[in-house]
């Protein structure tokens, strides 16, 4: 009989060790789907911040531009063309450099994903 109860002593304590381990694992991964979930938030935070006031910015520029290229070539309509011209040519530019775009952002992100 001692045998027996040795071994259900020994299963009931392997039982016990695998529910801690199952409830340490669940825990663990909680904590990192919140890190996850508040990093990406944060990103997507600053990047909504940043971007609508470059944009902004950007938009003040161009008009400043636009109007003092238009002084200077007496019509306003060509400093507008001018300046819409530029960016098109920078959107131009952007999708011309897409890929190498997208590899940096993946680079960058799955460094702050997976090896964290």
């Amino acid at each position: 009989m001692s045998i027996l109860k040795s071994l259900d002593d020994t299963t009931n304590s392997a039982a016990k060790a695998g529910e801690a381990y199952v409830k340490s694992t669940k825990k663990y991964f909680e904590l990192k789907v919140f890190q996850q979930l508040t990093t990406l938030s944060s990103y997507l935070l600053k990047i909504v911040l940043f971007g609508s006031l470059c944009v902004l910015g950007l938009i003040f520029i161009a008009v400043a531009g636009a109007a003092a290229l238009g002084a200077y070539f007496d019509s306003m309509a060509l400093g507008y063309l001018i300046v819409g011209g530029i960016f098109f040519l920078l959107v131009l530019l952007i999708y011309l450099v897409r890929k190498r775009i997208d590899r940096i952002i993946i680079q960058k992100l799955s460094k702050t994903y997976f090896d964290s």
